[in-house]
């Protein structure tokens, strides 16, 4: 070809030679995020993700743990829980901090252990249950990977309901509340996306 000129390469199976992501026909079914077709696969569409907020697991961070500091679902009971107190006397005993001081005063190191886990480090939990007591070693994985497993996992709705309150609503990282899947709003006409075409005034979309 002339120096002058580009040379343009088509595929007939909608297929990028450099990314090797390829993609079905276009049809109208595919630009709705009502349409599995079309909607993002994080999201499923609604644009938001339900994820543990931390001030809600803590809404009083003048309590101690002992006192009831952690309000969620199976850990608002440190004091007397056999199972929780387990934990939490051996994250204590690990990381060094009182479960009788006020929340707020415990350490940002702390506070990530509690909500995020230990990251895999083994705690030597010390268990006495009448006969039966003895040592068993085995990670924390965080209050918050604790209630959105416990989330997706169950099949009680009262239970997710109990869940929830804990959570609140942010914009889906995968499509950042666009609610359509990566694949459609990469398709353009004269440049814009389909959302981005519909963020226009109707003056400017008739233009």
């Amino acid at each position: 070809l002339p120096d002058s000129q580009e040379e343009l390469l088509f595929s007939q199976n909608y297929a990028c030679e450099d990314c090797g992501v390829s993609m079905p026909e276009l049809e109208p079914r595919m630009f709705s995020f009502n349409n599995p077709m079309g909607a993002c696969p994080e999201c499923s569409g609604l644009g938001f993700r339900l994820r543990v907020d931390p001030s809600l697991v803590v809404p009083d961070p003048e309590l101690s743990i002992y006192d009831g500091a952690i309000q969620s679902s199976g850990w608002g009971n440190v004091k007397n829980d056999g199972v929780s107190r387990m934990y939490f006397e051996a994250l204590a005993k690990k990381y060094e901090f009182d479960l009788r001081a006020p929340f707020r005063t415990l350490s940002e190191e702390v506070k990530d252990v509690i909500f995020n886990g230990t990251r895999g480090e083994k705690l030597k939990l010390s268990f006495n249950r009448g006969t039966s007591y003895g040592v068993l070693e085995q990670p924390f994985e965080g209050i918050v990977n604790n209630i959105e497993r416990r989330f997706h996992e169950t099949q009680s709705d009262s239970v997710r309901k109990e869940l929830e309150e804990c959570m609140s609503a942010s914009p889906c990282p995968c499509c950042g509340g666009e609610r359509l899947s990566d694949l459609v709003r990469g398709v353009t006409v004269g440049g814009l996306s389909i959302t981005q075409f519909c963020r226009l005034s109707v003056a400017k979309e008739l233009e």
